[in-house]
């Protein structure tokens, strides 16, 4: 076998440790080979730089967000323990007798104010966590938003006094009314002016101008304020965020305004946006809502009945109205029917569902107002016993709920249920004599007893 003895030879030939020959072909698939393996080497160190970079990142987000975490616990327990501390403090000033007389009522009104502060706060958080887990709907009536920004500006005229701040309406024609909620869309009003208000020195002036585009309706809120840097324009509506976050600001606030504003204009069908030349310059904040097309005041009304308009308290009269007050806590009955009482209602107060119905033997009121949550039975079995009732036995008389309760659902389970209208606590003076005013329309034209 020549080929066999060939292969012996030139091993034998072949000095021991000699380097084998190798033919084009087989130098060609070894460089090949051994490229491949470089890159191969190259590949693995780069895979796992990525992969180092990817779990610094990943450490450094959590890091971040513990942070955050930690910086927005830090500025909610700081906002709620600052007005907390005034309401405190004066309210164990007043029960020790250590308030003269004369500055009583500024201790009064510091609490009613700190009292307002911390439930706003409250709401916002509320809202926010409504908001993320896309609990927040919006069941869409016309609405008339030049009474929604009026009642806006009435209720935050005290801050805009107490600050020096001077703030107007410019309505040009009057708009259509728009596809919403009312009082979703009176917190975005009350957000944005409430925002003005806080970053507007004494002397500056804000302005609600309020236009209809086309088929859109524009709010705009403006302010001679300190303004906006460009830098932090594109974040202003963005969650925990604010311009100035140090503990030597200015500015009181959880930086929760602006992103709940923007997420309940975006659930109406709107857009917002925020311009300002700089800082020192002011800012403007433009909102557009869609029109409800082709609305008739009149089809509204003789399709829904009559369409509450709440106003001011001051404008606002219960003469001669009848009330059934359902309140289980003493203080909060009596808070209650004193609000009514300075309004002209007269009131008749129960602590619990079998009084109210006791009383409904002997009066027929124009209105029944009950809490929701009270022992033994609560504001459900009320009005689910009152409903089965005729309307000759006061089946028929309008209801309004006051809850603690803020869940998105509870809203629509006390409609379903058979109330004609629902008041979050703590109860506002204005909100809730306009409502027993608006719903005693109704209960007037039920047959008396």
């Amino acid at each position: 076998m020549p080929a066999e003895d060939e292969r012996r030879r030139d091993r034998e030939a072949r000095p021991p440790g000699a380097p084998r020959e190798t033919s084009p072909d087989q130098q060609s698939l070894l460089d090949r080979l051994r490229d491949a393996n470089e890159q191969l080497v190259v590949g693995s160190m780069r895979a796992q730089e990525v992969a180092d970079q990817a779990e610094a990142a990943r450490t450094e987000a959590e890091a971040a967000n513990v942070r955050k975490d930690e910086f927005f616990l830090s500025v909610v327990s700081h906002e709620l323990r600052t007005p907390l501390n005034a309401v405190l403090g004066w309210a164990q000033m007043l029960s020790g007798g250590l308030v003269e007389a004369e500055r009583a009522q500024d201790a009064i009104r510091t609490i009613e104010r700190n009292a307002r502060v911390m439930a706003r706060i409250l709401d916002d958080l509320l809202d926010l966590s409504r908001i993320i887990g896309g609990g927040v709907r919006i069941e869409p009536v016309p609405v008339d938003l030049v009474g929604v920004i009026q009642r806006t500006l009435d209720e935050t005229h005290p801050a805009a006094q107490a600050r020096g701040v001077h703030v107007k309406l410019t309505c040009r024609g009057v708009p259509d009314p728009v596809a919403g909620d009312a009082i979703r869309l009176q917190q975005v009003v009350a957000n944005l002016l409430s925002n003005a208000i806080k970053f507007t020195p004494s002397g500056g002036h804000v302005e609600v101008r309020l236009t209809q585009v086309g088929s859109d309706v524009e709010i705009q809120v403006s302010d001679t304020g300190q303004g906006i840097d460009a830098s932090f324009l594109p974040h202003v509506f963005e969650r925990f965020t604010q311009a100035d976050a140090s503990t030597t600001r200015r500015h009181a606030g959880l930086g929760l305004g602006l992103a709940i504003v923007r997420a309940l204009v975006e659930r109406h069908g709107g857009s917002i946006r925020a311009e300002s030349p700089g800082p020192g310059q002011g800012a403007t904040f433009t909102v557009r809502l869609p029109v409800l097309t082709g609305y008739l005041a009149r089809d509204a009304e003789a399709a829904g009945g009559p369409t509450m308009r709440p106003g001011p308290a001051a404008r606002m009269r219960l003469d001669g109205i009848r009330v059934l007050l359902v309140e289980d806590d003493t203080d909060g009955r009596e808070v209650l029917a004193r609000m009514l009482e300075v309004a002209g209602a007269r009131v008749v107060a129960a602590a619990s569902v079998s009084e109210a119905l006791e009383a409904l033997t002997t009066i027929r009121p124009g209105v029944i107002v009950s809490d929701i949550g009270m022992p033994d039975e609560d504001g459900y079995a009320l009005i689910r016993r009152l409903r089965a009732r005729q309307a000759e036995a006061g089946g028929a008389i309008p209801a309004i709920a006051v809850t603690g309760y803020a869940h998105p659902d509870d809203r629509d389970r006390l409609l379903a249920a058979g109330f004609q209208a629902h008041l979050r606590k703590p109860i506002d003076p204005d909100e809730i004599i306009s409502t027993v005013a608006s719903l005693a329309v109704v209960g007037s034209r039920l047959p008396n007893r």
